[in-house]
Protein backbone atom coordinates (compact mmCIF):
# COMPACT_ATOMS: atom_id res chain seq x y z
CA UNK A 1 0.00 0.00 0.00
CA UNK A 2 1.70 2.99 -0.82
CA UNK A 3 1.07 6.52 0.20
CA UNK A 4 0.91 9.91 -1.38
CA UNK A 5 0.16 13.60 -0.90
CA UNK A 6 -2.27 15.95 -2.77
CA UNK A 7 -2.53 19.61 -2.91
CA UNK A 8 -5.07 20.51 0.12
CA UNK A 9 -5.32 23.89 2.37
CA UNK A 10 -4.93 24.07 5.75
CA UNK A 11 -7.59 22.73 8.08
CA UNK A 12 -7.90 21.29 11.32
CA UNK A 13 -10.04 17.84 11.62
CA UNK A 14 -11.74 18.13 14.93
CA UNK A 15 -13.38 14.68 14.55
CA UNK A 16 -9.70 12.74 14.40
CA UNK A 17 -7.19 15.30 14.78
CA UNK A 18 -5.69 15.60 12.04
CA UNK A 19 -3.17 18.42 10.79
CA UNK A 20 -2.20 18.51 7.45
CA UNK A 21 0.22 21.76 6.57
CA UNK A 22 -0.64 24.46 4.04
CA UNK A 23 0.55 23.95 0.42
CA UNK A 24 1.31 19.88 0.91
CA UNK A 25 -0.18 16.83 -0.20
CA UNK A 26 -2.92 15.02 1.53
CA UNK A 27 -2.10 10.96 1.62
CA UNK A 28 -4.05 8.68 -0.43
CA UNK A 29 -3.64 5.02 -1.48
CA UNK A 30 -2.48 5.04 -4.87
CA UNK A 31 -2.75 1.54 -5.30
CA UNK A 32 -6.64 0.75 -3.84
CA UNK A 33 -6.25 -2.66 -6.15
CA UNK A 34 -3.65 -4.45 -4.25
CA UNK A 35 -4.01 -6.58 -1.16
CA UNK A 36 -2.78 -5.32 2.48
CA UNK A 37 0.43 -6.39 4.15
CA UNK A 38 0.37 -8.60 7.05
CA UNK A 39 -2.60 -10.96 8.57
CA UNK A 40 -5.49 -9.58 9.88
CA UNK A 41 -7.71 -10.49 13.08
CA UNK A 42 -10.04 -12.86 11.24
CA UNK A 43 -12.60 -15.02 13.21
CA UNK A 44 -10.66 -18.51 13.19
CA UNK A 45 -9.74 -18.25 17.00
CA UNK A 46 -5.79 -17.96 16.80
CA UNK A 47 -6.01 -14.85 19.23
CA UNK A 48 -3.68 -13.40 21.64
CA UNK A 49 -6.24 -14.20 24.60
CA UNK A 50 -6.93 -18.01 23.18
CA UNK A 51 -2.98 -18.88 22.82
CA UNK A 52 -2.59 -17.64 26.47
CA UNK A 53 -4.89 -19.69 28.27
CA UNK A 54 -4.77 -22.95 26.70
CA UNK A 55 -6.19 -24.13 29.91
CA UNK A 56 -9.64 -22.38 29.50
CA UNK A 57 -10.15 -22.41 25.97
CA UNK A 58 -8.31 -25.72 24.43
CA UNK A 59 -7.82 -28.15 27.71
CA UNK A 60 -6.41 -31.22 27.32
CA UNK A 61 -8.66 -34.58 26.94
CA UNK A 62 -9.13 -36.27 30.28
CA UNK A 63 -7.02 -39.48 30.88
CA UNK A 64 -9.15 -43.01 30.21
CA UNK A 65 -10.22 -44.86 32.85
CA UNK A 66 -8.61 -47.93 32.08
CA UNK A 67 -5.05 -46.20 31.65
CA UNK A 68 -5.31 -43.75 34.25
CA UNK A 69 -4.38 -46.97 36.61
CA UNK A 70 -1.20 -47.20 34.85
CA UNK A 71 -0.45 -43.58 35.45
CA UNK A 72 1.45 -42.02 38.66
CA UNK A 73 -0.70 -39.61 40.53
CA UNK A 74 1.94 -37.16 42.14
CA UNK A 75 -1.15 -34.76 43.15
CA UNK A 76 -0.43 -33.87 47.66
CA UNK A 77 -2.38 -36.31 49.64
CA UNK A 78 -2.94 -38.86 47.56
CA UNK A 79 -2.32 -42.64 48.14
CA UNK A 80 -0.28 -44.52 45.39
CA UNK A 81 -1.53 -48.09 44.64
CA UNK A 82 0.06 -50.37 42.69
CA UNK A 83 -1.63 -51.17 39.26
CA UNK A 84 -2.45 -54.72 40.16
CA UNK A 85 -4.78 -53.82 43.18
CA UNK A 86 -5.84 -50.44 41.61
CA UNK A 87 -8.92 -52.52 40.59
CA UNK A 88 -9.59 -54.31 44.00
CA UNK A 89 -12.61 -52.69 45.72
CA UNK A 90 -13.23 -55.35 48.60
CA UNK A 91 -11.68 -53.52 51.03
CA UNK A 92 -14.60 -50.44 50.53
CA UNK A 93 -16.88 -53.10 52.57
CA UNK A 94 -14.86 -53.54 55.95
CA UNK A 95 -15.08 -50.98 58.62
CA UNK A 96 -11.27 -52.03 60.01
CA UNK A 97 -8.46 -54.03 59.32
CA UNK A 98 -7.40 -56.78 61.92
CA UNK A 99 -8.87 -59.41 64.42
CA UNK A 100 -10.98 -57.89 67.42
CA UNK A 101 -9.15 -58.39 70.95
CA UNK A 102 -11.70 -58.97 73.98
CA UNK A 103 -11.31 -56.44 76.82
CA UNK A 104 -9.38 -57.62 79.47
CA UNK A 105 -7.62 -55.35 81.97
CA UNK A 106 -8.57 -51.39 81.42
CA UNK A 107 -5.53 -49.04 81.11
CA UNK A 108 -6.76 -46.73 84.30
CA UNK A 109 -6.44 -50.27 86.53
CA UNK A 110 -3.12 -50.43 85.75
CA UNK A 111 -1.88 -47.17 85.99
CA UNK A 112 -4.15 -46.23 89.07
CA UNK A 113 -1.96 -48.44 91.75
CA UNK A 114 -1.64 -45.89 94.24
CA UNK A 115 -3.74 -46.63 98.05
CA UNK A 116 -6.60 -44.67 98.41
CA UNK A 117 -7.09 -44.26 102.17
CA UNK A 118 -4.71 -45.46 105.39
CA UNK A 119 -6.76 -49.12 105.86
CA UNK A 120 -6.13 -49.93 101.76
CA UNK A 121 -2.59 -49.20 102.11
CA UNK A 122 -2.13 -51.39 105.18
CA UNK A 123 -3.61 -54.23 103.27
CA UNK A 124 -1.30 -53.81 100.58
CA UNK A 125 1.71 -54.04 102.78
CA UNK A 126 0.28 -57.04 104.00
CA UNK A 127 -0.11 -58.44 101.27
CA UNK A 128 3.24 -57.43 99.41
CA UNK A 129 5.09 -58.80 102.77
CA UNK A 130 4.72 -62.46 101.34
CA UNK A 131 7.59 -61.71 99.06
CA UNK A 132 10.83 -62.39 99.44
CA UNK A 133 11.76 -59.38 97.28
CA UNK A 134 9.95 -56.80 99.42
CA UNK A 135 11.88 -58.22 102.37
CA UNK A 136 15.40 -57.69 101.42
CA UNK A 137 14.73 -54.91 99.26
CA UNK A 138 12.53 -52.65 101.22
CA UNK A 139 10.99 -49.43 99.22
CA UNK A 140 13.13 -46.47 100.33
CA UNK A 141 15.79 -48.53 102.65
CA UNK A 142 19.09 -50.07 102.19
CA UNK A 143 19.43 -53.84 101.55
CA UNK A 144 18.82 -56.02 103.88
CA UNK A 145 21.69 -59.03 104.14
CA UNK A 146 20.49 -60.78 107.17
CA UNK A 147 24.10 -59.86 108.71
CA UNK A 148 23.79 -59.41 113.17
CA UNK A 149 25.72 -56.52 114.02
CA UNK A 150 27.17 -56.15 117.22
CA UNK A 151 25.68 -53.05 119.40
CA UNK A 152 27.72 -50.38 119.84
CA UNK A 153 28.05 -48.09 122.76
CA UNK A 154 26.13 -44.94 123.11
CA UNK A 155 24.42 -45.59 119.43
CA UNK A 156 27.78 -44.52 117.54
CA UNK A 157 29.09 -45.30 114.02
CA UNK A 158 31.13 -48.29 112.93
CA UNK A 159 35.06 -47.46 112.02
CA UNK A 160 37.82 -45.15 113.73
CA UNK A 161 36.95 -41.64 113.50
CA UNK A 162 39.24 -39.10 111.83
CA UNK A 163 41.24 -37.60 114.21
CA UNK A 164 40.28 -33.82 115.22
CA UNK A 165 42.49 -30.65 115.99
CA UNK A 166 41.71 -28.01 118.03
CA UNK A 167 41.75 -25.81 115.54
CA UNK A 168 39.39 -27.37 113.52
CA UNK A 169 38.31 -28.84 110.19
CA UNK A 170 42.01 -30.19 108.61
CA UNK A 171 39.88 -31.36 105.86
CA UNK A 172 39.06 -27.29 104.55
CA UNK A 173 43.01 -26.74 104.52
CA UNK A 174 43.83 -29.30 102.74
CA UNK A 175 41.21 -28.28 100.11
CA UNK A 176 41.83 -24.77 100.58
CA UNK A 177 44.67 -24.31 101.87
CA UNK A 178 45.52 -20.59 103.10
CA UNK A 179 47.62 -18.34 100.51
CA UNK A 180 51.25 -17.72 101.32
CA UNK A 181 52.75 -15.10 100.03
CA UNK A 182 56.09 -15.69 98.04
CA UNK A 183 59.14 -13.52 99.05
CA UNK A 184 60.90 -11.40 96.55
CA UNK A 185 64.24 -13.50 96.76
CA UNK A 186 62.25 -16.80 96.74
CA UNK A 187 60.20 -15.95 93.23
CA UNK A 188 63.83 -15.14 92.12
CA UNK A 189 65.23 -18.14 92.29
CA UNK A 190 61.82 -19.75 90.18
CA UNK A 191 62.51 -17.15 87.61
CA UNK A 192 66.29 -18.32 87.58
CA UNK A 193 65.21 -22.28 87.82
CA UNK A 194 61.91 -22.15 86.08
CA UNK A 195 62.00 -18.90 84.35
CA UNK A 196 58.72 -18.39 85.63
CA UNK A 197 57.77 -14.69 84.71
CA UNK A 198 54.71 -13.14 85.70
CA UNK A 199 52.40 -11.97 83.81
CA UNK A 200 53.62 -8.66 81.51
CA UNK A 201 57.11 -9.10 83.53
CA UNK A 202 59.96 -8.05 80.96
CA UNK A 203 62.52 -11.01 80.49
CA UNK A 204 66.10 -10.48 81.69
CA UNK A 205 68.94 -11.83 80.45
CA UNK A 206 71.59 -10.39 83.08
CA UNK A 207 73.07 -8.93 80.11
CA UNK A 208 75.40 -5.51 80.87
CA UNK A 209 74.37 -2.51 78.24
CA UNK A 210 76.88 0.11 78.02
CA UNK A 211 77.25 2.88 75.50
CA UNK A 212 79.93 5.98 75.29
CA UNK A 213 77.83 7.45 78.04
CA UNK A 214 78.36 4.53 80.58
CA UNK A 215 75.92 2.01 81.95
CA UNK A 216 71.99 1.41 79.54
CA UNK A 217 69.46 0.55 81.86
CA UNK A 218 66.57 -1.63 79.57
CA UNK A 219 63.83 -0.74 81.14
CA UNK A 220 64.13 2.94 80.68
CA UNK A 221 66.21 2.87 77.35
CA UNK A 222 64.78 2.22 73.69
CA UNK A 223 67.20 0.10 71.48
CA UNK A 224 67.19 1.38 67.59
CA UNK A 225 67.48 3.73 65.10
CA UNK A 226 66.28 7.65 65.74
CA UNK A 227 63.36 8.42 63.68
CA UNK A 228 63.96 11.84 61.93
CA UNK A 229 61.02 14.36 62.98
CA UNK A 230 58.37 14.95 60.56
CA UNK A 231 58.84 11.36 58.78
CA UNK A 232 55.44 9.47 58.80
CA UNK A 233 54.86 7.08 56.06
CA UNK A 234 58.35 5.28 56.18
CA UNK A 235 56.84 1.77 55.51
CA UNK A 236 54.33 2.70 52.74
CA UNK A 237 56.69 4.80 51.02
CA UNK A 238 59.07 1.52 51.01
CA UNK A 239 56.31 -0.43 49.55
CA UNK A 240 54.75 2.45 46.76
CA UNK A 241 57.84 5.25 46.14
CA UNK A 242 54.46 7.23 44.45
CA UNK A 243 53.80 8.40 47.80
CA UNK A 244 56.52 10.57 47.86
CA UNK A 245 56.66 13.78 46.94
CA UNK A 246 60.18 14.33 45.73
CA UNK A 247 59.98 11.08 43.95
CA UNK A 248 60.67 10.87 39.73
CA UNK A 249 59.21 7.66 37.93
CA UNK A 250 61.93 7.03 35.75
CA UNK A 251 60.86 6.36 32.07
CA UNK A 252 60.15 3.02 30.99
CA UNK A 253 61.20 1.91 27.52
CA UNK A 254 59.50 -0.98 25.96
CA UNK A 255 58.58 -2.33 22.21
CA UNK A 256 56.82 -0.28 19.64
CA UNK A 257 55.50 -3.58 18.30
CA UNK A 258 54.47 -4.64 22.09
CA UNK A 259 52.38 -1.49 22.62
CA UNK A 260 51.00 -1.72 19.16
CA UNK A 261 49.25 -5.17 19.67
CA UNK A 262 48.30 -3.56 22.86
CA UNK A 263 46.39 -0.91 21.60
CA UNK A 264 44.59 -3.32 19.04
CA UNK A 265 43.95 -6.17 20.85
CA UNK A 266 43.08 -4.35 24.55
CA UNK A 267 39.92 -1.94 25.20
CA UNK A 268 41.27 1.39 27.20
CA UNK A 269 39.34 3.04 29.15
CA UNK A 270 37.01 5.76 28.19
CA UNK A 271 38.77 5.53 24.80
CA UNK A 272 36.83 3.85 21.43
CA UNK A 273 38.88 0.25 20.65
CA UNK A 274 41.31 0.50 17.54
CA UNK A 275 40.12 -1.66 15.07
CA UNK A 276 43.12 -0.63 12.87
CA UNK A 277 41.34 1.69 10.47
CA UNK A 278 43.95 4.24 11.16
CA UNK A 279 43.31 7.79 12.77
CA UNK A 280 40.66 10.14 12.08
CA UNK A 281 41.10 13.60 9.58
CA UNK A 282 39.14 15.66 12.28
CA UNK A 283 37.20 15.14 15.41
CA UNK A 284 33.85 16.57 13.93
CA UNK A 285 33.68 13.90 11.56
CA UNK A 286 30.51 11.72 11.35
CA UNK A 287 30.74 7.52 10.07
CA UNK A 288 27.22 5.96 9.07
CA UNK A 289 24.55 6.75 6.90
CA UNK A 290 22.27 9.52 7.94
CA UNK A 291 18.99 8.78 8.97
CA UNK A 292 17.45 10.52 6.33
CA UNK A 293 17.47 10.74 2.85
CA UNK A 294 15.76 13.94 2.31
CA UNK A 295 14.47 16.50 4.27
CA UNK A 296 10.90 14.60 5.90
CA UNK A 297 7.60 16.73 7.64
CA UNK A 298 7.84 15.73 11.01
CA UNK A 299 6.19 17.78 14.38
CA UNK A 300 8.67 20.32 14.17
CA UNK A 301 7.44 21.21 10.69
CA UNK A 302 3.90 21.25 12.10
CA UNK A 303 4.03 23.19 15.00
CA UNK A 304 6.48 25.42 13.59
CA UNK A 305 4.30 26.98 10.45
CA UNK A 306 1.50 28.13 12.69
CA UNK A 307 1.52 32.14 14.10
CA UNK A 308 1.37 32.09 18.30
CA UNK A 309 -2.38 32.73 17.64
CA UNK A 310 -3.17 30.13 16.06
CA UNK A 311 -1.45 27.53 18.59
CA UNK A 312 -3.99 29.08 21.61
CA UNK A 313 -6.43 26.87 22.67
CA UNK A 314 -9.89 27.11 21.23
CA UNK A 315 -12.45 29.81 22.21
CA UNK A 316 -14.66 27.24 23.15
CA UNK A 317 -12.16 25.07 25.25
CA UNK A 318 -14.37 24.95 28.76
CA UNK A 319 -16.95 26.86 28.14
CA UNK A 320 -19.99 27.58 25.81
CA UNK A 321 -19.81 30.22 23.38
CA UNK A 322 -23.80 29.31 22.01
CA UNK A 323 -25.85 32.07 23.28
CA UNK A 324 -28.14 31.14 25.56
CA UNK A 325 -26.89 28.57 26.88
CA UNK A 326 -23.96 30.37 28.84
CA UNK A 327 -24.37 30.70 32.67
CA UNK A 328 -22.95 33.87 33.24
CA UNK A 329 -22.70 34.97 37.13
CA UNK A 330 -21.00 37.36 38.90
CA UNK A 331 -17.39 36.26 39.82
CA UNK A 332 -18.33 36.81 43.90
CA UNK A 333 -21.28 34.76 43.62
CA UNK A 334 -20.90 32.00 45.96
CA UNK A 335 -23.08 28.54 44.87
CA UNK A 336 -24.43 26.33 47.33
CA UNK A 337 -24.47 26.34 51.23
CA UNK A 338 -21.53 26.83 53.37
CA UNK A 339 -21.10 23.84 56.00
CA UNK A 340 -20.58 26.48 58.54
CA UNK A 341 -23.25 28.75 58.96
CA UNK A 342 -21.66 31.98 60.34
CA UNK A 343 -23.88 34.19 57.76
CA UNK A 344 -26.57 33.26 59.96
CA UNK A 345 -27.26 33.90 63.94
CA UNK A 346 -27.22 31.23 66.16
CA UNK A 347 -30.55 30.04 68.12
CA UNK A 348 -30.80 30.64 71.54
CA UNK A 349 -31.38 27.13 72.09
CA UNK A 350 -30.36 24.70 69.99
CA UNK A 351 -32.31 21.69 69.59
CA UNK A 352 -30.15 18.42 69.81
CA UNK A 353 -31.27 17.13 66.57
CA UNK A 354 -29.78 20.41 65.07
CA UNK A 355 -26.42 19.37 63.58
CA UNK A 356 -25.77 22.76 62.16
CA UNK A 357 -22.64 24.20 63.20
CA UNK A 358 -22.78 28.06 63.24
CA UNK A 359 -19.27 28.74 63.61
CA UNK A 360 -19.15 28.61 67.72
CA UNK A 361 -18.12 25.47 68.07
CA UNK A 362 -14.48 23.91 68.84
CA UNK A 363 -11.88 22.74 65.97
CA UNK A 364 -9.44 19.79 65.71
CA UNK A 365 -7.23 21.69 68.05
CA UNK A 366 -9.48 21.70 71.00
CA UNK A 367 -10.25 18.06 70.64
CA UNK A 368 -6.80 17.23 70.58
CA UNK A 369 -5.45 19.89 73.43
CA UNK A 370 -8.49 20.36 75.43
CA UNK A 371 -9.41 22.96 78.27
CA UNK A 372 -7.79 23.08 81.67
CA UNK A 373 -11.13 23.07 82.79
CA UNK A 374 -13.03 21.30 80.23
CA UNK A 375 -13.59 18.02 82.43
CA UNK A 376 -15.90 20.33 84.69
CA UNK A 377 -17.73 21.79 81.55
CA UNK A 378 -16.64 25.09 81.65
CA UNK A 379 -15.38 26.17 78.34
CA UNK A 380 -12.92 29.41 77.28
CA UNK A 381 -16.70 31.10 76.81
CA UNK A 382 -17.60 31.25 80.60
CA UNK A 383 -14.81 32.90 81.15
CA UNK A 384 -15.17 36.04 79.36
CA UNK A 385 -19.19 36.35 79.67
CA UNK A 386 -20.42 39.13 81.22
CA UNK A 387 -20.96 38.89 84.30
CA UNK A 388 -22.66 40.35 87.82
CA UNK A 389 -20.63 41.72 90.79
CA UNK A 390 -22.39 39.91 93.64
CA UNK A 391 -21.68 36.77 90.96
CA UNK A 392 -18.12 37.29 90.86
CA UNK A 393 -17.62 38.10 94.52
CA UNK A 394 -19.32 34.45 95.11
CA UNK A 395 -17.07 32.31 92.61
CA UNK A 396 -14.13 33.99 93.46
CA UNK A 397 -14.83 33.40 96.90
CA UNK A 398 -15.57 29.57 96.65
CA UNK A 399 -12.23 29.35 94.67
CA UNK A 400 -10.41 30.30 98.14
CA UNK A 401 -10.13 34.30 97.86
CA UNK A 402 -10.94 36.28 100.55
CA UNK A 403 -12.64 39.45 99.52
CA UNK A 404 -14.16 42.17 101.47
CA UNK A 405 -16.81 44.39 100.17
CA UNK A 406 -14.17 47.36 99.78
CA UNK A 407 -11.81 45.03 98.26
CA UNK A 408 -14.52 43.84 95.69
CA UNK A 409 -15.90 47.10 94.72
CA UNK A 410 -12.35 48.48 93.87
CA UNK A 411 -11.58 45.65 91.86
CA UNK A 412 -14.70 45.58 90.04
CA UNK A 413 -14.12 49.62 89.53
CA UNK A 414 -10.43 48.68 88.00
CA UNK A 415 -12.29 45.93 85.38
CA UNK A 416 -14.99 47.86 83.95
CA UNK A 417 -12.13 49.96 82.64
CA UNK A 418 -10.89 46.99 80.87
CA UNK A 419 -14.18 47.06 78.69
CA UNK A 420 -15.41 49.67 76.34
CA UNK A 421 -19.00 49.42 77.53
CA UNK A 422 -17.32 48.68 81.16
CA UNK A 423 -18.70 45.14 81.39
CA UNK A 424 -16.77 42.67 84.00
CA UNK A 425 -16.22 39.14 83.19
CA UNK A 426 -14.11 36.79 85.50
CA UNK A 427 -11.06 37.22 82.89
CA UNK A 428 -11.35 40.95 83.41
CA UNK A 429 -11.59 40.78 87.14
CA UNK A 430 -9.07 38.69 87.45
CA UNK A 431 -6.67 40.87 85.50
CA UNK A 432 -7.57 43.80 87.81
CA UNK A 433 -6.99 41.31 91.15
CA UNK A 434 -3.87 40.35 90.07
CA UNK A 435 -2.61 43.85 89.34
CA UNK A 436 -3.09 43.61 85.51
CA UNK A 437 -5.23 46.64 85.56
Amino acid sequence: MAWVWSACSLRVDAGCGMINPPGHAHPFDSTPHLPAAGLGGGGDGESTEVTLKPDIYAPEPACPEHIRKWRKDMAPGKICLHPGVADDADHQRLDTYGRSEPVGVKVHEVLNTAAKSYLIEKAQEKKESIYLSHKREPLGKSFVRGHQLPPQPGGGFYGYPTPQDVAGDETKHLMHPQERIIPEAERQLYVKSHSNYDPGEQRHRSYTWVDKDGTIDPAGYRFGANVKEGEKQGVAKAMNPALDETYVRPNIVVEKRLEDFRELALEGLGTAKNLGFGARDHASGVFGMPSQAGPEWGVRECIGNYTPDEQQPDRDLGKSIRPGWRNMAPQTRVFGVPSIRSDIAAPQLKSVADHQNYGDESGAGTLLYPPRFADGGVTQADFLAATSKEELGDIFRSAGFELTSEQLNETYSRAQTLDANGLVSVQSFRMALNGEA
